[in-house]
């Protein structure tokens, strides 16, 4: 009915209004709300990123990737999403390693 679009449309624009996000950003595709609340877009090299964050802050092994289930939750989430290997995600920690202990070494030798 008109009447039940016009609570759902009125409730949508109160949460928006509530949560800082404009009618045009609430409906981005592809992207979501950070805590930040800023939108961020899905992009390859962030979900590289957040794997590899993942195995080094939590010590979760490089083949976690390969885990039916983790499989499954990305799929669930995104679609047709392609997953980096166990060796892409060791080569993405070494990669963040050696660059971040460069700007520590630059950081401590003033």
């Amino acid at each position: 009915t008109s009447h039940g679009t016009k609570n759902l449309l009125r409730t949508m624009r109160e949460c928006n209004a509530r949560r800082n996000v404009g009618e045009d950003e609430s409906s981005a595709a592809g992207a979501q709300q950070t805590l930040e609340r800023s939108i961020s877009e899905y992009t390859p090299a962030r979900h590289r990123a957040l794997i590899a964050m993942r195995c080094c802050v939590s010590k979760r092994p490089f083949n976690m990737v390969q885990d039916p289930h983790y499989v499954e939750e990305v799929q669930l989430l995104r679609p047709g999403t392609s997953i980096p290997s166990p060796i892409t995600v060791s080569r993405d920690v070494n990669l963040i390693y050696e660059e971040g202990s460069k700007l520590v070494k630059e950081y401590f030798s003033v």
